[in-house]
Order: structure tokens, then C-alpha cells, then sequence
């Protein structure tokens, strides 16, 4: 019955928000609306205005553009803490943005509510020793990186210059030190949270912080317990990097996969704890004729020129190479600028999440099995790019996490070992087009799963911050363990259960 579920019916389904009638839910938020223009009138923005358009609109996929009947953006801790305590009061629905990455259709800003704007948490401090960076939730890494590369420090966050600060450290977050440094949520050695209720908590990892549990929920566990408003993140010295954006033609396809392959072997380069790459075939459709490329992403950081853990990627030839952004560069950061291209707004996105081990068998047909759907049952989609992504997840990459205390997300280096965390990712341009996409993508990869099962190759992981609407990541995090812990912690911080009953989210724990 959920499969034949339209986008954004499953888009409603994975908030969780209480169900009410619609004139009922328009009632209490335009109750919320009126509290919040009365007390904070600068901060509560109205359809049609400039302001409100700005900030409804500034979502990363088209697909979660929503109509909420009004914008509050508060600037400083204590308006949010006054402002949820009215919006609790009014028992109205609202939606809680910081850098609107997740294209997952209500998870930032919802119809009949109200939508909060993290925007104005957009600050940047550095401790006095240079080892902690305080991060507001409301920008985008590509801000964290240039305001830490002037002092020589960078910090483990997102890939990609849109992705935002917020969703992305309470999701996990895959970044370029992963290797290293394990997930990006690993390194938050405390934060700043407002509850259900309008209380602010200041949180740290000690194990004697009384609200150590809650710190450890926020890491992974989404914005199912509060509204962080302020990160405190461990940094590390990092200046020149070697790396960048390769792209390849269609005839380079067999090497750019018989690399990958190599490159995730044992001491293939995968387990160098330096290195990162990212590698995807991408599928372009134009007036039905089909165009494929491969591509990849890679950064190691240091001043050696073509390390060993790339040289697979490096070496093959030049004449099937369309574009090479590969070189020393004197700041990292010029690798994750190359990638602007894939920054705009201006497209309907989705991701979907699979995992699997990788072998010279699973990573072709996991190529094989998105790219021939999509040529079958997408070719008249107007605007499309189809990507088969794969992130490696190495076995030094859990144990970095481990070592770093863990998180929701569970995973174990001795269990779990080294693995590919796939994402069929989509754009594309019109709304008529939404359903077709999602089923493309779910089609897709029950098919992987069912040839990687057969092998003996699949691997159950659901990352949270590449899942679509209908997956369930919860409950594949530490074999679902971890799903009572988190439901108690909810229920100690959150007793009426506001937050599951009124808050708009990409997924729910169950």
C-alpha cells in the first residue's frame, strides 16, 4: 500500500504532525501568527512581503517550497525561546529551517503553519585556543570554511557549498575528514538548545552534564528533541590540499568503476584515513537522448602532489577527461568551490538512500541497475540529471567515530567494516514529474537490494541525511537499538510530546 502512495502524501505521512482538520490547523496558526507579530512584530513576516518570500522560498529542492502563513525569524536565542512557547501555546504546526539542504517535502517549512527561520543564527566564533569553533545553524559550511581557513583550521562538515550548517550536524554529516575524523556530528563537543517548552540548555559531551543524553541525541537523531540554535565543534589544522572535481566522458566509464573498485580493495587507498573521494555516474536527458558522465570529488589534505590512495583516478587517460579541476591548491577550500554547479536552487531534487558492500559485481550493477531505469522510465522528464552516487564508509572512519565517543547512527568498525553509501539522486524541473521520480528512485533500489541480498553484499543502512520520504532510517541505526533509547530521551525532554505532534520533520522514529 505505501509504494502506491503519492510524493507528497508520503512527503505528509514522514512529519508526523498531528492530524487535524484544515481549517483547524489554519486557526491555530494564524493564532500563532497574530502571538508572534503582537510580541516580536520585527521578527514575523507575512505573504507577499519581501521577507517572507525570501525566506520561504530559500530551500535547496523546489519540492519543499511550501505556503506557511507566516515566517518568524528570531535573531537571538531568547526570541526563539519566546516564540516557541506561543507557537506551543496555540497548538499550531511549524516547521524549523536552518540551510533548507534536506529535499525531503516538508522537513523545512510546511501549508498552514509556521515557519521558523534559523537564518539570523548565522554567526562564527573561534575559541582563544583556536580548538573549538561555535557555528550558528542558519549558513551554510562554505561560510564555517572561510571564516576558520584565514587561521589555518577547518572543521568536518558538509560537501557541498549549499548544504547547511544545522541539518547536517543533527543528520550526521559526511564530510571531507571523515576519514579522520569520523562524522561531522562527532566532533560537536556541545551546543545550545531550545526545548519544547521555550527552555534553553547549554550542552557539553562530559559524562556529568545532567543533559549528557540529549547531547548524544543530537547527534544523529535529527531535530526530534529541540531546536539547536549554536554548535561548539573541534577543529583541526588544516591549509593546502591536493584534490578537486574530475569529469569524465561516457568511454571512461569501465576505468572511473574498475578505480573505484581497486580503490576500495584493502590497501587500495580506501583505508588511507586522509583521503576522500566521492564518485558518481551522471545521467542527463534532453529531448529524449540520454548523456552519461562520470565524475569525482577528491581532496587530501597536505602539500603532497597525486598521493598513492588516488592514483587509480589520477591515471586514467587524459583524452577521455572533459574537465579537471584536480591540482595542489594553497586553501582546501577551493575544492568544495568547484562544486557551485550543483548548488542551485532553481530544481525539484530527491535523494534515496542504499548501502551495500563494494565489490567489482556490486558497484556495476548498482551503475547499471540506476542508469538503465532511468533511461526506461524517465526519458520524457523534462530537465533531468540522474546521479548513482558512491560515498565510501571506510572501516578507519567508524573507528575515528568510535574513538570519538559515537552516535546515534551506530555503526561499528568491527561489525560493519568498509562499505559504499549509495544515493540515487535526482533533478529535475516540473511538479507533474514528482511521482514518476520517486518511483523511479524506489524501484531502483529495491532492485539493489534484491541483487545485493542475493550476493550477500547488502548492508541495511539508511543514512537519515540522504533518505527520501517513506524510508526508515531509525530503524536500521545499530540494528534498531538505539530506537528506545531515543524514544525515552524524547519523552524525558519532551513529556506532552509537542514536538512529535506539532514539529514538520523529514522522519519520524518509528
Amino acid at each position: 500500500m505505501l509504494a502506491r502512495l503519492p510524493f507528497l502524501q508520503l512527503g505528509l505521512l514522514a512529519l508526523g504532525a498531528v492530524a487535524l482538520p484544515s481549517r483547524e490547523l489554519v486557526e491555530r496558526a494564524t493564532g500563532a501568527c497574530h502571538a508572534l507579530s503582537a510580541a516580536l512584530p520585527e521578527h514575523v513576516f507575512w505573504p507577499n512581503s519581501s521577507q517572507y518570500l525570501n525566506q520561504s522560498q530559500d530551500v535547496w529542492s523546489q519540492t519543499c517550497v511550501k505556503t506557511p502563513l507566516c515566517v518568524f525569524e528570531p535573531s537571538t536565542v531568547d526570541a526563539l525561546s519566546q516564540g516557541i512557547k506561543l507557537i506551543h501555546d496555540a497548538k499550531s504546526q511549524f516547521a524549523f529551517r536552518s540551510g533548507g539542504h534536506m529535499p525531503v517535502p516538508g522537513a523545512q517549512s510546511l501549508n498552514d503553519g509556521v515557519m521558523i527561520s534559523a537564518s539570523l543564527f548565522n554567526t562564527n566564533n573561534l575559541s582563544a585556543d583556536g580548538k573549538i569553533a561555535s557555528v550558528g545553524p542558519g549558513q551554510t559550511w562554505q561560510d564555517v570554511y572561510e571564516f576558520l581557513a584565514p587561521h589555518g583550521l577547518a572543521v568536518n562538515g558538509g560537501r557541498f557549498p549549499s548544504v547547511g550548517v544545522g541539518g547536517l550536524l543533527v543528520g550526521g554529516g559526511m564530510g571531507y575528514f571523515s576519514g579522520s575524523q569520523g562524522w561531522a556530528a562527532d566532533n560537536m563537543v556541545g551546543c545550545q538548545v531550545v526545548l519544547w517548552n521555550g527552555t534553553i540548555l547549554e550542552l557539553t559531551n562530559d559524562a556529568q552534564d545532567p543533559h549528557a543524553d540529549l547531547a548524544w541525541a543530537l547527534k544523529g537523531g535529527s531535530n526530534l528533541f529541540g531546536l539547536v540554535t549554536r554548535f561548539d565543534i573541534r577543529t583541526f589544522p588544516v591549509t593546502s590540499a591536493f584534490g578537486g572535481l574530475t569529469v569524465w566522458s561516457n568511454e571512461a566509464g569501465p576505468d572511473v568503476l574498475a578505480s573505484l573498485t581497486n580503490y576500495m580493495a584493502p590497501g587500495g587507498g580506501v583505508d588511507d584515513p586522509n583521503v576522500h573521494i566521492d564518485v558518481f555516474a551522471g545521467l542527463s536527458i534532453t529531448n529524449g537522448t540520454p548523456t552519461l558522465s562520470y565524475y569525482n570529488i577528491a581532496l587530501y589534505p597536505g602539500s603532497q602532489a597525486g598521493p598513492t590512495a588516488l592514483e587509480n583516478f589520477t591515471a586514467i587517460p587524459a583524452d577521455m577527461t572533459l574537465s579537471n579541476g584536480v591540482a595542489l591548491h594553497d586553501s582546501w577550500t577551493e575544492v568544495p568551490q568547484q562544486l557551485d554547479s550543483f548548488s542551485t536552487r532553481a530544481n525539484r531534487n530527491l535523494f534515496y538512500a542504499i548501502s551495500f558492500q563494494a565489490t567489482e559485481e556490486t558497484i556495476n550493477l548498482y551503475n547499471k541497475t540506476i542508469i538503465d531505469n532511468a533511461v526506461s522510465m524517465l526519458s520524457d522528464v523534462e530537465g533531468l540529471n540522474t546521479y548513482a552516487v558512491y560515498q565510501p564508509v571506510s572501516k578507519e572512519y567508524l573507528q575515528a567515530s568510535k574513538d570519538r565517543g559515537g552516535n546515534v547512527l551506530g555503526l561499528d568498525p568491527d561489525v560493519d567494516g568498509t562499505f559504499i553509501a549509495g544515493i540515487i539522486l535526482s533533478m529535475w524541473e516540473k511538479a507533474e514529474d514528482d511521482d514518476k521520480v520517486l518511483e523511479f528512485s524506489r524501484t531502483s533500489a529495491q532492485q539493489i537490494r534484491a541483487q545485493t541480498e542475493a550476493l550477500g553484499l547488502y548492508n541495511k543502512f539508511t543514512y537519515l541525511g540522504d533518505s527520501a520520504q517513506g524510508q526508515t532510517p531509525f530503524e536500521n541505526y545499530a540494528g534498531g537499538k538505539n530506537v528506545p533509547k531515543l524514544k525515552a530521551i524524547r519523552e524525558r525532554y519532551d513529556p506532552e510530546g509537542f514536538l512529535e505532534k506539532y514539529l514538520h520533520r523529514g522522519f519520524q522514529l518509528t
